[in-house]
């Protein structure tokens, strides 16, 4: 059973690289796309990293974090760079302009629902390159 702090833990855990990004992304509709494999560094859990990054807009970015769990994959954490939309939630109003992040919750999961919902705006990173750091 995944908890708050159970989530926390995975998206915090220090990981290695196990499978590093392709030289060169692949582009497809208008963003520049790649990913990565990590392993925790006892070699127990495993991880994929998601990146996306508009070819011109290089502000709208998309950095995620995905856990492979027995039970599946699970979309763990997700940084967005300002990608111009206002997207209403009834579920969750904020605005998807700006830096911000979006992360799974253990209810979300106990309902079902698998795409990170709770959306928060963020100074930790003001670029794509502190996003991926």
């Amino acid at each position: 059973m995944f908890t708050d702090e159970l989530i926390n833990q995975l998206i915090t855990e220090e990981k290695i690289i196990t499978e590093p990004p392709k030289k060169e992304p692949k582009l497809e509709n208008q963003h520049f796309r790649n990913e990565f494999q990590l392993s925790s560094t006892d070699g127990k859990r495993q991880y994929t990293v998601f990146i996306r990054q508009h070819n011109q807009f290089r502000e709208n970015f998309s950095i995620g974090l995905i856990y492979h769990s027995e039970e599946g994959n699970i979309n763990l954490f997700r940084c967005n760079g300002n990608h111009g939309e206002i997207v209403v939630d009834i579920l969750n109003p904020n605005p998807h302009y700006g830096y911000h992040t979006h992360k799974i919750t253990a209810e979300l999961l106990e309902n079902n629902v698998n795409e990170p919902k709770k959306v928060e705006t963020t100074t930790e990173y003001a670029s794509f390159e502190q996003a991926l750091a």
